[in-house]
């Protein structure tokens, strides 16, 4: 064969066989992650993620309207999870794909795993017990969660879903309750991550990063503020709409409403 003959696919898309040149081979090339099962999840770490693994997954972003990308009411994303024929690693770089499930995830769940990458990545990168800080991860991740500009996605994505006017036509009604608690409670964490994370760069930065700090910790008071209609439970809502309650802790309001939303996990 010529090199005419080879075509290298770099895309997750659905390939329509009819569209294709018999004549050609193509090799589809996308990137997959480990994939566990949310019990398995309970029993593995970060040494052991690529270790004894069988299953793979990727995400094909799409919308409705057939273009792959779109305002969160509208992305849609295919979880494609392939399992092998035997465990990695393996004496064989390569191994047969054995069975594939797809499954359509819905806009509010397509926001509500990626608030849950955002705290995995916290829980990676905060320090643990005695562990050294690492500085430099640790103020990326700031940058990335609660920049000015940065932190309009999360923004975006709880008045989206989380409004009382919000519209819901990818879910049935009974499930959308469970969808928004879901939901609810990943952003809840994320607030509770970013205080913790800026209590942690605050006690590792020179004399020269104290105007940083200060923006960012601006940046997630103003973050606060924006999310809490959205987030809290009524009774706080009312609290918070009372002149008189301005001095109420939103921290610890925040974490007391953080259970009832948990129970929806």
């Amino acid at each position: 064969m010529y090199n005419d003959d080879f075509e290298f696919i770099a895309d997750s898309k659905k390939l329509d066989p009819l569209q294709l040149d018999p004549y050609r081979v193509y090799v589809q090339v996308t990137y997959v992650e480990p994939y566990w099962e949310p019990y398995q999840m309970k029993y593995r770490d970060c040494t052991s993620e690529c270790a004894n693994v069988n299953k793979f997954v990727f995400y094909t972003p799409f919308t409705s309207t057939g273009s792959a990308r779109g305002n969160v009411n509208e992305q849609f994303k295919r979880k494609t999870i392939m399992t092998t024929e035997c465990w990695f690693p393996y004496v064989k770089n390569r191994l047969e794909v054995i069975d594939i499930e797809e499954v359509t995830m819905t806009p509010i769940e397509v926001a509500t795993e990626d608030m849950k990458k955002k705290n995995d990545q916290f829980a990676v990168v905060l320090p643990k017990d005695s562990e050294e800080t690492d500085v430099k991860m640790l103020q990326m991740l700031i940058q990335g969660s609660i920049g000015t500009t940065v932190n309009q996605g999360p923004l975006e994505i709880i008045q989206t879903f989380l409004s009382e006017n919000a519209k819901h036509p990818d879910v049935q009604d009974k499930k959308y309750l469970q969808y928004r608690s879901r939901l609810k409670y990943q952003c809840k964490c994320f607030i509770e991550n970013c205080k913790r994370a800026l209590e942690a760069n605050k006690n590792v930065i020179s004399a020269n990063q104290d105007d940083y700090q200060k923006e960012m910790e601006e940046n997630l008071r103003r973050f606060k503020k924006a999310v809490a209609p959205f987030i809290y439970n009524e009774q706080v809502q009312q609290q918070l709409a009372n002149p008189a309650n301005s001095q109420l802790n939103i921290d610890s309001s925040l974490t007391r409403t953080m259970s009832t939303d948990a129970s929806y996990i």
